[in-house]
């Protein structure tokens, strides 16, 4: 898959440790797009995150949840990240925003997760 591809990454420092990756942009006008995650082998490049996202404004229809659910499927099967977090909002016509959160099996690290900022 093209948009897949735009998707680039780099191997992860330092795997002994567990840190989050914040990364934000705007993919369709008015549409805020978050993606959160705690790496495993492989970090995101922003730069191919921001090709990605111009790429994800030919996606239509499905609305804010298939896109946000669209983006955890693409940083699942390019990343493998221990943890991911996709939020995706539009303040109007109607406030709406999505959630979605992913992890590998058996992870955990409550210490990180108690230290994120919840909105």
């Amino acid at each position: 898959m093209h948009r897949r591809a735009l998707l680039t990454s780099a191997p992860n420092p330092d795997t002994r440790h567990d840190y989050l990756v914040d990364l934000e942009g705007e993919p369709l006008p008015g549409t805020r797009l978050t993606v959160r995650y705690v790496p495993d082998r492989l970090v995101l490049n922003p730069a191919g995150f921001i090709g990605y996202l111009g790429d994800l404004s030919t996606l239509t229809g499905g609305g804010l949840e298939a896109l946000a659910l669209t983006v955890l499927d693409d940083l699942n099967n390019e990343l493998v990240p221990r943890w991911a977090e996709i939020t995706v909002e539009r303040p109007a016509p109607v406030p709406h925003r999505v959630v979605v959160e992913d992890r590998q099996p058996g992870w955990d690290n409550p210490h990180l997760f108690a230290r994120m900022r919840r909105i």
